[in-house]
Parts: C-alpha cells; sequence; structure tokens
C-alpha cells in the first residue's frame, strides 16, 4: 500500500526522509500489509484480515493465499481482531457486504468495539470519519458473530496484550506453544525504516499519539530484554522478526 512522508507525525519530515533512506527503503513509502493464520489443531484462527472489500480486486490477496494452501472461508472457525481499522477488518466481508468467513466468530477487544460502533466524534477529520463509517459497514455485516473480547485470557495459549494508543483498544495477541513464545503486535510499527530508529514518530492514523509513541517504546524495549519473536502486520513479508537495541533507538532483526 503506497503512502507518504505526509503521513509521518512527531518528528520533521526531513528527519523521516533521511531514516527512510539511509536504511534502504523504497520511495514512496511502501506499508505492507500481512494476516497472520494460527492452526492450534483444534482451531483455524486468523489474526486479521487485511483490507479486503475496501481496496477492490486489489484487497483479494487473503483469500487468494487461503485457497493456495488448501484452505476456503469455511475452514476458518475463529477470527481475533487487533483493531477496527479498514486495513484490518476489511477482509471480513465482500463487496455486498456478505460475511467472508461463514463459520467463524470473531472476536473483538471489548473497549475497541464499544469506540468503534459509537457516533463518529463531532469535527472529526476526513480519515477519521472514513474509519468510522468503514467500521460500522463490518459490524453491521457481520452482524452477531461479532462478539466482545473481554479480560486477556483468548484462547489455550493465546492471550491478548494491550498496547493502546494507535486507537483505544489496540491489541497484540502473545501465542505460547511450550518454550516457544510470539507476539503478533500488529500496529505498532507502519513505517519500519523511521520507527524503529525514532520510536516517537507517530502516524496520522493514531487516535493518540502520545500514547501510541509511549506503548511502542515500552513494548520494544521489553520485546528487546525478552528476545522474544515478534511479528507485525506492517513489517515486510513474512513480517516475522526480533527487536533489538540500537543507541537510542531501536532496529528489527528478521527471522533467519
Amino acid at each position: 500500500m503506497e503512502a507518504s512522508f505526509g503521513l509521518v507525525q512527531s518528528i520533521p519530515e526531513e528527519e523521516a526522509r533521511r531514516l527512510h533512506a539511509e536504511n534502504r527503503r523504497p520511495t514512496p513509502p511502501r506499508i505492507t500489509l500481512n494476516a497472520f493464520l494460527l492452526d492450534t489443531g483444534d482451531h483455524r484462527i486468523l489474526i486479521d484480515t487485511g483490507i479486503g472489500a475496501f481496496a477492490g480486486e486489489g484487497g483479494a490477496g487473503l483469500m487468494a493465499n487461503l485457497n493456495a494452501i488448501g484452505l476456503d472461508a469455511s475452514a476458518i472457525d475463529t477470527v481475533l481482531i487487533t483493531h477496527m481499522h479498514p486495513d484490518h477488518v476489511g477482509g471480513l466481508i465482500d463487496a455486498d457486504d456478505q460475511p467472508v468467513f461463514p463459520k467463524a466468530r470473531v472476536l473483538v477487544p471489548s473497549g475497541e468495539l464499544d469506540y468503534w460502533r459509537g457516533d463518529i466524534p463531532e469535527g472529526a477529520p476526513e480519515v477519521l470519519t472514513k474509519q468510522f463509517q468503514a467500521a460500522h459497514r463490518v459490524i453491521a455485516a457481520v452482524g452477531s458473530r461479532m462478539q466482545r473480547l473481554e479480560g486477556t485470557e483468548v484462547l489455550p495459549g493465546i492471550t491478548r496484550v494491550p498496547l493502546p494508543g494507535h486507537t483505544p483498544d489496540h491489541s497484540g495477541y502473545r501465542i505460547v506453544s511450550g518454550e516457544d513464545r510470539i507476539l503478533i503486535w500488529t500496529d505498532i510499527v507502519h513505517l519500519p525504516g523511521i520507527q524503529f530508529p525514532r520510536p516517537e514518530a507517530t502516524v496520522a492514523f493514531d487516535v493518540d499519539p502520545p500514547q501510541a509513541a509511549t506503548t511502542r517504546r515500552r513494548i520494544m524495549t521489553e520485546l528487546a530484554e525478552s528476545r522474544e519473536l515478534v511479528a507485525g502486520h506492517h513489517l515486510d513479508f513474512p513480517g516475522i522478526g526480533y527487536v533489538a537495541e540500537d543507541g537510542d533507538g531501536f532496529r528489527f532483526l528478521p527471522h533467519p
């Protein structure tokens, strides 16, 4: 998904451009869109669904990739939503506003669901208005299959990790199997070449930019210390690796 340097906030655009170039990132900036599939043996779980219907034919990648590994939409029994932005929930519905995953329950963090099914804030900027409109459309289409996710326990081996700021109840999911663990941190980073070295750099999509920056530095510090594997919806495909400290900032080490 093509972006612009105007998306970056809280640091000068000139610095964003410099960091982007130093890290050999493509210009104009591009934002990767990932989704993650987890097969526990008992459940087939999607963690977010990509942009789907909101990008027309360009949003068909998720279903094409599921089909490529021999799965159709009916094979998914659970969808975990990290937050209600259209590039994460658009794949829940088709162009006719019909649910894509007919057998799946869709679990949404309670604070996230409450916020996005509410009224559009008075005086909201255009980007926020469109996000609310998209969320309302998805919520109406999915109907009773969309359920509130309370607390942090999700399923055996899966816990919700609150990561507020990007949206009010923006949440990651930690998956543990024996001694192996991975945190799917969703939208902690949109532009890796900029936000790893400068965690204070926010983006125009953040509902609470100061909180988003605080959360980003906190979770990066924790992951650098623990050396826990991390996965991100906007990290370069396949979007899995490690966080390491680098001066006053951090760097991303792709999983070998």
